[in-house]
């Protein structure tokens, strides 16, 4: 539990930090082989889908860098099932194989981590 961080995405993936800042320390984070849980719920789901194109607000698509992280020694993705489909999304939208919890799901996920980093 002491070296768990759960990294708990929730805001929508343009127009803040947030995503980015979060992409960021998840990158840092797997790179010393902590392990590392990333949860997405609310706004936060929408980093996760498909063919993203923000290239309207002169941005790289965020949604690219999830499906590498594996290679950085982050293989745990969990996302909030009612945030999906409150958006109307399914785990088809989404660019990474990710396990979907509820409510419970999502609170014992944070609960079990030594840390919780939210963006």
């Amino acid at each position: 539990m002491e070296n768990t961080v759960a990294v708990l995405m929730r805001k929508a993936p343009y127009g803040s930090v947030y995503t980015a800042e979060g992409l960021r320390s998840i990158l840092g984070i797997g790179v010393f082989e902590i392990d590392v849980r990333v949860l997405f719920v609310d706004d936060g789901v929408y980093a996760l889908v498909k063919n993203q194109d923000p290239s309207v607000l002169d941005m790289k698509s965020l949604g690219d860098a999830f499906p590498s992280l594996p290679e950085f020694g982050v293989s745990s993705f969990t996302v909030h099932a009612p945030s999906l489909a409150e958006r109307g999304l399914s785990v088809e939208d989404l660019v990474i194989d990710a396990e979907l919890v509820d409510d419970a799901g999502a609170a014992a996920l944070l609960a079990s981590a030594g840390t919780v980093l939210p963006f």
